[in-house]
């Protein structure tokens, strides 16, 4: 399903995202681009303070990355101007999570529009909605598929089979050829350094989005590798 995709983006986290997905195979499905620079809203007329020269073309997923808190109160306005049936507004910084989400939420959900708010965004896996399953159908939860050389103990090759959207798991297996996973630990300390490098989620005491989403590439890199090894075992 190659529905229309709008993304509404501010700020390093919004960049990295919109970069991959314009260079990653999902170009096609982009019919707008805005840099929402918005930092505040008139809560009597929010309409108002809707920037003059936004694209508002049709679409079916409004993708929003990054904006500042209280630009929030312009997202239904768009959704409503662009036609879009579905929203995807991920939480990679707690700073960053739009004032009066919950209202925004129910205003959305009584307009039949779907809304996720996965934290972070490579958490995204299945939606009930099925323009957002689209769009996790491609990026999202990250999930691998490994060759292994059985002898040597090493990583042969490594394909991405769901990316995450800001390009981190494809960056990191492309690193993973040729590492060896005899000391399973070992290698688990490495890719959570190697996704260290690249994530730029949050990270603090409070909400450690950062790890959170290493812990989801991790996963999904022994979901591919323990398998395989069982079956070394028994073999």
């Amino acid at each position: 399903m190659n529905n229309r995709t709008y993304i509404l983006y501010h700020g390093s986290f919004g960049e990295l995202v919109m970069g991959h997905l314009v260079t990653s195979g999902f170009a096609d499905r982009i019919v707008g681009l805005y840099d929402l620079k918005v930092a505040s809203v008139s809560l009597d007329d929010p309409e108002n303070d809707m920037p003059e020269d936004i694209p508002l073309c049709e679409c079916d997923l409004l993708l929003v990355l990054g904006i500042l808190p209280k630009a929030g109160d312009l997202v239904p306005i768009i959704v409503e101007k662009t036609g879009a049936n579905a929203v995807i507004w991920p939480i990679e910084d707690p700073n960053l999570i739009p004032e009066g989400r919950y209202s925004i939420e129910t205003e959305l959900k009584e307009k039949g529009i779907s809304v996720e708010f996965p934290e972070p965004l490579c958490a995204l896996e299945r939606s009930d909605n099925e323009v957002i399953n689209s769009f996790a159908d491609v990026l999202g939860k990250p999930k691998f598929g490994l060759r292994l050389n059985t002898k040597n103990k090493v990583i042969e090759t490594v394909k991405v089979i769901r990316d995450t959207p800001c390009g981190s798991a494809s960056k990191i297996g492309a690193k993973l050829v040729g590492m060896s996973y005899e000391d399973l630990g070992a290698f688990e300390e490495q890719v959570k350094q190697m996704h260290d490098n690249e994530c730029v989620a949050y990270m603090g005491p409070d909400r450690p989005i950062m790890q959170q989403a290493g812990e989801l590439l991790g996963e999904a890199l022994k979901a591919a590798l323990v398998p395989q090894q069982k079956d070394e075992r028994t073999s």
